[in-house]
């Protein structure tokens, strides 16, 4: 889709803001969740340029590889993509024609951990950092983390701060998280367990609905 005039200008003035409020020290992105055509997407890369953002995530709907090839030959703008690819074959086009900087693949999506490590083996061949995605849950970042500590070309844990008294609920010991990093437990397996008895006493209506 496209942004108004007005809406391309907030969002530069907010950007604008934001980076002289936090300084050149702290990294700023974008995430787009694919809302916008080529050409929106262009102006509104370019316009960020100035802002020395990390990356600007999603800009595009993922299922297009000729859209990305656009995008990466009209800004230098550093892109991400990958939440919603599945495998390594879905990366491999957009890493071997150098259309994205950052890859960030969610392990729910790419089948586990298994495959989202030989997405990062595959990026770091091409020397992209990768940052596992996060949206579902406190294994989503366990295993993510655990991807993380096995390959070279690490760069960020995405993690939603806001949602981690729901993720600790879930499980019968707390993400040890300190100083913003995750620390993970010497324990067997996934050094987590899941905490059944909060589990069953917090059934999802709709799954208690199709299973009773």
């Amino acid at each position: 889709g496209r942004i108004s005039a007005a809406g391309a200008s907030y969002a530069e003035d907010l950007m604008s803001e934001l980076r002289t409020a936090v300084g050149p020290e702290i990294e700023l992105m974008i995430d787009a969740h694919g809302n916008f055509d080529v050409s929106t997407a262009t102006e509104l890369c370019n316009r960020m340029m100035k802002f020395d953002l990390t990356w600007f995530e999603e800009p595009l709907q993922p299922e297009s590889l000729d859209a990305h090839r656009q995008l990466r030959s009209n800004t230098d703008i550093n892109l991400c993509i990958g939440e919603r690819k599945y495998t390594r074959w879905d990366f491999a086009p957009y890493l071997q024609e150098g259309l994205v900087n950052y890859i960030m693949p969610d392990i729910c999506w790419t089948g586990g951990i298994s495959e989202m490590k030989r997405i990062a083996i595959l990026a770091e061949t091409y020397y992209v950092p990768i940052s596992p995605h996060d949206a579902s849950g406190a294994f989503n970042v366990i295993t993510g983390a655990h991807v993380l500590m096995n390959v070279p070309n690490i760069y960020r844990l995405e993690m939603s701060d806001h949602s981690l008294e729901n993720y600790n609920s879930v499980i019968t010991s707390p993400l040890d998280i300190r100083n913003g990093q995750l620390y993970l437990p010497d324990k067997p397996g996934l050094g987590y367990e899941l905490d059944h008895d909060f589990i069953n006493s917090h059934p999802d209506p709709e799954w208690a609905r199709l299973h009773n």
